[in-house]
This record gives C-alpha cells, structure tokens and sequence, in this order.
C-alpha cells in the first residue's frame, strides 16, 4: 500500500475544538461526492456506503475525564488503477500541548500491472487538504501553512523576518518554495501562476512569492548558494539553515532561464508544477510521524481494519433513517380474514429461487475467472516481453562495465608507469605529489539541472541546443530520471568532442560512428551501440512520421531554419518512455561547425495512428 501523500500539521490548542471544526470540514467535503456524504456521522464510530464503488469509515475515541479525542475519517474509492485511500486524523491530547495535531495521508493500493512506466500515477492533493488549509490555523513547526503561495513584500520587515525564521526552523517538517516575481510580472499575477503551479503541493509546502525589494532583503540574509532567484525559484528542504549551510544543492534551485522558457507572460506551463512537486513530494512521503503520534495511528489503524471487516454499523448513509418503532420490524399483521399463504407451497418457490440464484451466482464467478485469467494471460506476456528487454539492456550494461573496468585498470597502470620512469629521471618529489582536483564537474542528476547546464553557453561550447523543454521535462518524475539524466550527459560531452576532434582536425572527414567505434585519444566517447546512425525506410517514406523528425536549426543552416534529424542517440531500450537524444552535425569546410541537438525526450512515434 504505498503512501502517495502526506501532510501534518499543528493548531494552537486554544482555539476552539479542533475535532469539530474538522468534522464540519470533513462533511462539507463529503457533501461534494454526493448526498450520501453529509449523512456520515462523525459522532461515533460507523461505516458507511458513499456509492457503489466508495465507502466511508468513522473511528472516534473521546475521554473526557482526560480530555483526550481521537477521530480518524477513511474514505475508500475503488478505481481502475487500484483502490484509493485518504485517510484523515485528528488529535486532542493534553500532554501534547499547546498543540492539537491533524495530519492526511493517501494511499493506493495498486491494481495489478497499474504501475507501470507507461502509465504512472496521477497524483493530485486530495481537495480535503486544501478545505483543512483555508479554514484552520495550520502550522509546520512555529509557522503558519497556507494552502497558497503568501505574498512577502520587503517594505513589510515582519514579513521578511517571518521567511528567513522559516527557513531556519529546525521544528519545520515540510519545504518552503520561494520565488521572485520577473520584472514584467506584477506579483499579485506572478503569486496567481504559482499558486496553479503549486496546486500539486498543496499541504506538503509553504509558498512565499517576493517582490524586488524583499529579494534585495533576503540577498542580504542568505548565503549567496542559497539565492532566491528573480524570475526563478529556490527549493529550501528542512534543515537550511544558512549559517550552516554545507550543501547548497541539497535545496533546488531552478533559474530565470530555464523558467522563462515555460511561460507566457505570467503564465506557467503545466510541467514546471510537475518538476517542483517531485522533490517536494519526496520530502513529504520520507518524514516519519513523530514518536507521540505513531501509537495513535496504530491505535486507530487497527480498530479501523476491525471495522472494515466487521459488520456494518450503518449499511447504507444515504438510505433512510429508520423511525421510531420500527428497530424490531417483524412480519405485518393479517387481516382475520384473509387466509395466509400455504406454507408448504412458500418453501418449495423459496428452495427454487434459491436454486436459480446459486446457478447465477456460479456463472457471474465462472465468468470472473474466465476474465482474470485472459488478463494474467496477457500480463504473463508482456512481463516476457519486458524480461527478453531487460536481459538484453543487462548484457548491454555488463559489457560498458567491463569496459569501463578496462579501461580504469589501464589507466591505474599507465599512473604507476609514468611515476616509475619519473623516479628514475630523479624527480622524487614531483612522483610524490597528489594530482590537482578533476576541475570537470559531477554528472547532473535530475532534468532542471540538466537543462541549467546546457543552457549557461559554457560546458558544451561546440553544441547549440533547439530543443523544448517541455519535451525534457516529460523525463521528469520517473525512477529512472537520474539513469535517462546521466547518459544524456554523457551522450552531450561525446558529441561536443566530436565537434572539438573535427575542429583539431580539419578534413579528417570521421564520421560520428567511426569516431565512437574506433576513439581518438584525449576525447570522450559513449559506447557505440547507444547511437542510431539513421532512422528506417518506413518512418522516412511516412510523411507524418518523417515530419516529426524535423527539428529547427539556425537559419546559416537551413533557410527554411528546420533540417530532419534522423541520427540519435539511444538513452535506453525498456519498453516505455525509452528517451532518445536527435542531433545534426553541421560541419566541415564552408559550415558552422557545431552540432545541433534539436530534440530529447521520450521516444518519438514509429508507426501511424488515425
């Protein structure tokens, strides 16, 4: 049953009964599913029927010679890709004071073959979350959670001091995502296009958006590593205290560059919220319940099972309520004159519908089965598939990592041949000395800070980038993010070298295959199986399918500023997403001499569609 969200706050215990409060809220919401949802009772424990594919399960515990409650509300829907829990809990303890505590959790409990590459879990905030938000004092730590971005205006020193102390707070659980309106953006405008961003966090952050004169302010409070970026925005995780700050990347920055290529005007494409809510989201699900609390949930998660399997305590909530006089209905009474029905001919009628009903039964469960075994059929063969894929992308990476092993042993021993003959020229300190810090930096590891590389204009001089970003960010969100990320680089270091290599060498007339199969000393190179050095007969011929090959370049390139990029590099092989990486090597006499990468993202279409 993996958890999907979670959110945990604190109210001030002196603001009223925050059991009923909640309660209210729960039911409003409840309202909205339907009718059936305003007859749930939150007085008592029950289960109810919300419709025939949801229920509702009530857990209350009240003692009020210790002034403790406990309410937990569960709602259950049953949907094609699993079943789907929220499950909301309330706490009034006297020893927990001066805090009441509330926290939401959903959860799914899978479908079989639901979550696959292909088809990933949308997960939304439950509208719950967002009802609790606007109407309690919700706190994360000693400050306040809103269910939308707060507005922090430097002229305004309480609410600057009131950022910087949240940052700081070592008691804060969830993030704090900070953003500076653009110059061409008011930030009244600018704080309504993240707080639609921001709507996949809701409840697992705390949104402040700044204007010019609060980042100025904040410049001043924070370690450069840790800037608020006008234009961009800044991810600080719990722990970021400035004044202790060791590493800056820990809190994610995404910059004006890259954001700006997502909007229009002040509005925000939809992927910018999908790329902030992944390290979000992250922290949310990692943070245990504090110690206090675990016991309770234990409590109530285990008399909410026994209440699941029990019997019900309201069959149907949107059923009539029974009226008084009727909680012992027995059979109605018979005129004196009128004869009751044989009793013999009754039982022989019930035994026979009785019979008929059995017989329907089995075949409604005959046909079941029939349908759960052409399903596992077919499951049993797709995991085949993906199995013959994925012994094949093992060989692929046993055979680099054999490779690679190589190499580094060759390496490692060149080192200690060169020390030898050093030592004997007589240079005994110059053998000794440790050699400089690699000044290359590390791999990226996520997509923002892909794109933040390829866009500063200095890693990769011999390239020049086309692509969209968007088509980048549909990599995002995945548990292979990090693997797709990694060979992207590394695919974008060979081909700048390559560039470089025919720049160094000009009229050598190598070819991007040549020149991986065969490497040239001193230039980078990926392993040779990973390029596609030209697309099939059947996607050029296709008009549709060829014209998704055409990606835009400079106009010194092409005048009609689009070439087809038919060359690509493969950043895996398992069925799915499968990114690919397009480029077009414009070089030689008489040409730009760069390489220009016009498309990464998932793998584009080989076969039309009507």
């Amino acid at each position: 049953m993996p958890l999907v969200y979670r959110t945990l706050v604190a109210v001030p215990d002196n603001e009223g009964d925050l059991a009923a409060e909640a309660s209210g809220i729960l039911s409003r919401w409840l309202s909205k599913r339907g009718n059936s949802g305003a007859r749930v009772d939150f007085g008592a424990s029950g289960r109810y029927d919300l419709s025939n594919r949801s229920r509702a399960l009530v857990v209350r515990h009240d003692n009020t010679d210790e002034g403790l409650t406990f309410l937990r509300l569960t709602t259950e829907s049953d949907k094609p890709d699993g079943v789907w829990r929220t499950v909301v809990t309330v706490v009034l303890d006297p020893e927990l004071s001066p805090w009441h505590y509330l926290w939401l959790d959903m959860t799914v409990d899978p479908a079989p073959g639901a979550l696959t590459e292909a088809s990933r879990l949308e997960v939304m905030p439950p509208e719950a979350a967002r009802m609790l938000l606007d109407s309690l004092n919700a706190h994360d730590g000693a400050h306040r959670l809103s269910s939308a971005p707060r507005i922090v205006r430097g002229r305004n020193e309480e609410d600057v001091a009131a950022l910087y102390s949240a940052i700081r707070d070592p008691l804060r659980r969830l993030a704090i995502i900070a953003t500076g309106s653009p110059d061409d953006v008011t930030v009244a405008d600018w704080r309504g296009s993240m707080a639609g961003a921001l709507s996949r966090c809701t409840g697992m952050c705390a949104g402040y958006v700044l204007d010019n004169a609060a980042l100025d302010k904040t410049k001043r409070l924070l370690p450069r590593e840790l800037d608020i970026p006008p234009g961009g925005v800044r991810t600080f995780l719990p722990g970021a205290d400035p004044r202790e700050i060791t590493d800056a990347t820990r809190h994610p920055r995404m910059g004006a560059t890259t954001l700006g290529t997502a909007r229009n005007g002040h509005r925000v494409r939809n992927w910018v919220g999908a790329a902030l809510s992944r390290g979000v989201r992250e922290n949310a699900l990692s943070l245990a319940l504090p110690e206090p609390l675990r016991a309770i949930d234990a409590l109530l998660t285990e008399e909410t099972d026994d209440l699941r399997s029990g019997p019900d305590r309201v069959a149907f909530a949107s059923s009539p309520l029974r009226t008084s006089g009727s909680e012992h209905p027995g059979p109605p009474p018979c005129d004196r004159h009128e004869q009751p029905e044989p009793t013999g001919r009754f039982d022989q009628e019930s035994a026979t519908n009785a019979e008929l009903a059995a017989v329907q039964a089995q075949e409604q469960q005959a046909q079941r089965l029939r349908e759960e075994v052409r399903r596992l059929n077919a499951r049993i063969t797709e995991l085949s598939e993906e199995r013959q894929e994925l012994l094949a992308e093992s060989a692929d990476l046993t055979e680099e990592l054999d490779t690679t092993r190589e190499v580094a042993r060759s390496a490692r021993y060149e080192v200690r041949w060169l020390r030898d003959r050093i030592r004997e020229e007589g240079l005994f300190r110059l053998a000794a000395t440790p050699p400089p810090v690699d000044p290359e930096r590390r791999p990226p590891t996520s997509v923002a800070e892909l794109l933040e590389r390829v866009t500063d204009g200095t890693a990769l001089p011999h390239l020049f980038f086309t692509i969209e970003d968007q088509t980048v960010y549909e990599l995002a969100d995945s548990r292979k993010e990090s693997l797709w990320v990694t060979r992207a680089w590394e695919a974008l270091l060979a081909l700048n070298d390559y560039a470089r290599y025919q720049f160094d060498n000009p009229g050598s007339g190598l070819g991007f295959h040549s020149y991986l199969r065969d490497p040239p000393d001193g230039y980078r190179v990926i392993p040779v199986k990973r390029l596609a050095s030209q697309e099939s007969d059947y996607v050029r011929n296709r008009g549709k399918l060829n014209e998704k090959r055409f990606f835009r370049v400079p106009v010194e390139v092409d005048p009609t500023g689009r070439v087809p990029m038919y060359a690509h590099i493969k950043l895996d092989i398992e069925y799915g997403i499968c990114p690919r990486l397009y480029f077009f090597p414009d070089l030689g006499p008489d040409t730009t001499n760069r390489v220009y990468v016009g498309y990464l993202g998932r793998h584009l279409p080989v076969q039309q569609s009507n």
